[in-house]
């Protein structure tokens, strides 16, 4: 085995899991802000979307702001979210 072989099979690099970045409450809430001027969340109901990809984070809170125009909210609560939930996946469960 030549000395460049010997190098080489020491130096074989490992192939690692990356750690998944966690939304904090303040990435959550400057993403809610952003889509409505008029509608807001506590941060007991953007916890609940804490575990939402970021690359959904929009669409799923543009639903829920949708959902409190249509309801006549200003200001969305936990409870809000667990409705807004209930009914996502009743009509989940028609399809």
């Amino acid at each position: 085995m030549s000395s460049f072989e010997n190098l080489r099979s020491k130096t074989r690099m490992r192939a690692e899991l990356l750690q998944m970045r966690k939304a904090s409450i303040e990435s959550v809430r400057y993403a809610a802000d952003r889509v409505d001027d008029k509608v807001k969340f506590t941060d007991d109901a953007l916890q609940t979307v804490l575990a939402v990809p970021r690359v959904f984070l929009p669409l799923v809170l543009k639903g829920c702001v949708d959902w409190a125009k249509e309801n006549d909210v200003e200001l969305i609560t936990a409870e809000h979210m667990q409705i807004i939930n209930d009914k996502r996946a009743k009509e989940k469960g028609k399809k």
